[in-house]
């Protein structure tokens, strides 16, 4: 597999098969966080433009209600610079978001959403719906940790690696599930 340059564009992104889509960062050691409790502090400005890359190209974007405290979510708002794209694919000027409570709620609201969820979960919500996912966006952040405090194991082994991307500091890995158990 070649490592593409850049960022995929949101029209690629876009054209791709809808699905349940886990977006990540994590630190070289395997950390979603940094010692702030944030994954902002594992985070940089290439990583944030990846994120409203996927956000964009997204019908709804799913996140727990502790992640979404921790990480002071908003409304998503779509850079001007995408619209466009959503426009030309039919889509809604803005996505949903979309605050869970309850990982038992959230198995029925998914594939209520539209065709293109991005689940923007922490270590409880990405577990309890690990069925439900058909890819994994890893953006591979250039931190090292070192408190394991944060870090966790998300089993592949439903899923093949398709795609890698290689910024100026981020590695961006795009996993499609290839079976369900």
């Amino acid at each position: 597999m070649l490592i593409r340059p850049g960022l995929p564009d949101v029209e690629e992104l876009i054209a791709l098969p809808g699905a349940v889509a886990l977006s990540l960062v994590v630190s070289l050691d395997g950390q979603l966080c940094g010692p702030d409790g944030s994954s902002r502090s594992i985070s940089g400005p290439e990583d944030l433009d990846w994120l409203r890359r996927l956000r964009a190209s997204s019908d709804a974007v799913v996140v727990g209600a502790s992640t979404a405290a921790t990480e002071n979510y908003g409304p998503i708002k779509v850079r001007p610079e995408f619209a466009a794209a959503r426009a030309a694919a039919g889509m809604t000027m803005d996505p949903e978001l979309v605050i869970v409570r309850s990982s038992d709620d959230a198995t029925a609201l998914l594939r209520s959403l539209g065709p293109r969820v991005l689940l923007e979960a922490g270590i409880r919500l990405h577990t309890a719906l690990a069925g439900h996912i058909d890819r994994v966006w890893l953006s591979h952040s250039p931190t090292i940790v070192g408190d394991h405090s944060a870090a966790f194991a998300l089993p592949l082994d439903d899923f093949a690696l398709v795609d890698r991307w290689c910024g100026d500091a981020f590695v961006i890995s795009r996993f499609e599930r290839v079976s369900r158990r």
